[in-house]
């Protein structure tokens, strides 16, 4: 009986272990550094310069707030970089659908001059 009560026991530690052990504020600086490592650093530094900046200073603050286990501030300060991250991410998609736009309106303007001479 004694075994079975220790298997017990034993279980629900090891079921309870990974919610011992999660870190929100970990969590998220991990995912919003992977975020922004994701964007293309060139796109982001054309398409949308204040944006990128204000993502990785976000980022590096929430680096510091989780270093000195200031939770709530890293979570923070994460979310604050992952929003800045897709403003980033929209710019870059915005910009190149403009020189889709573009490039449409130049090919229909070639092709309305060969109709016309």
């Amino acid at each position: 009986m004694s075994k079975i009560f220790a298997a017990t026991l034993l279980g629900l530690a090891l079921l309870a272990a990974p919610a011992a052990f999660a870190d929100p504020a970990r969590d998220e600086l991990i995912r919003t550094e992977a975020q922004i490592a994701a964007l293309n650093t060139a796109d982001a530094s054309t398409a949308a310069p204040a944006n990128f900046k204000e993502a990785q200073l976000r980022l590096s603050e929430a680096r510091a707030a989780e270093d000195k286990n200031k939770d709530k501030e890293s979570i923070w300060r994460s979310t604050e970089a992952s929003l800045q991250a897709e403003i980033v991410q929209e710019k870059i998609k915005l910009r190149s659908l403009q020189r889709t736009v573009s490039e449409i309106e130049i090919g229909i303007a070639t092709l309305r001059r060969e109709l016309n001479s």
